[in-house]
C-alpha cells in the first residue's frame, strides 16, 4: 500500500483495475481513521461542540462515497466501467496527502508561512487525484478537469446539505454576518 501512495505521490497510477485489489471495507475504514484523526486532532472553533465536530469529520464517509459514485457515473459516459470499489481506493490513496495538513494547520497558528504551506499542500493533493483519475482511468486530461468540477459542485451540495440539516438539529450555530 505504502508503495502505491508514493507511485500516486510522483504521478505514477497503476490502471485503474490494479486497486480492485484494495477491498471497499478496507478503504472505508481508512477514510474512516483519516476523519477521526481530523475531528480529534483539527482545532474546532469554541461554538461547535465536540461532539457535533466529530459527526461532521465522520459525515466525510458518506460523502466521498457518493462523490465517488458520481464519478464512476461520469465514467460511464466515456464508455469506462470502472468499478466502484476501486475508483473509491484511490481516491482514498490519493487522499493520504491530505493527512499532513494536520500539523500545519497547529504551526500556522504560531507561523503565519504555514498557512501557504497549507494551500500548497491541497492543491497538490487536488493535482495527484486529477493525474491519478486521467491516468488510472484512460481518459483525457480535460475530461478529468470537468469530472472533478463537476465533482466539486456535488460535494458543495452535500457539505451545504449537511451543515443545514447541522443547524436544524442545533448541532451547531447559525452563521451570523459580522457587524457593519
Amino acid at each position: 500500500m505504502i508503495k502505491n501512495i508514493l507511485n500516486l505521490l510522483i504521478f505514477k497510477p497503476e490502471p485503474i483495475e490494479y486497486y480492485q485489489k484494495y477491498s471497499l471495507k478496507t478503504s472505508i475504514n481508512i477514510a474512516i481513521f483519516m476523519s477521526v484523526l481530523y475531528g480529534f486532532l483539527l482545532p474546532r472553533p469554541i461554538e461547535i461542540s465536540f461532539i457535533a465536530n466529530f459527526l461532521m469529520m465522520l459525515m466525510v464517509v458518506p460523502v466521498m462515497l457518493i462523490v465517488t459514485w458520481f464519478l464512476t457515473k461520469l465514467l460511464k459516459l466515456k464508455h469506462k466501467n470502472t468499478s466502484f470499489q476501486a475508483l473509491f481506493a484511490l481516491s482514498i490513496l490519493a487522499s493520504i496527502i491530505d493527512l499532513m495538513l494536520i500539523p500545519l494547520t497547529f504551526l500556522a497558528q504560531f507561523y503565519e508561512f504555514f498557512n501557504y504551506l497549507q494551500l500548497a499542500i491541497f492543491l497538490y493533493s487536488l493535482l495527484i487525484f486529477f493525474f491519478a483519475f486521467a491516468k488510472a482511468n484512460g481518459v483525457g486530461l480535460g475530461f478529468s478537469l470537468l469530472s472533478m468540477l463537476l465533482g466539486a459542485i456535488v460535494l458543495i451540495i452535500l457539505i451545504m446539505t449537511i451543515s443545514i440539516i447541522f443547524i436544524t438539529l442545533g448541532l451547531i450555530p447559525e452563521p451570523t454576518l459580522p457587524p457593519v
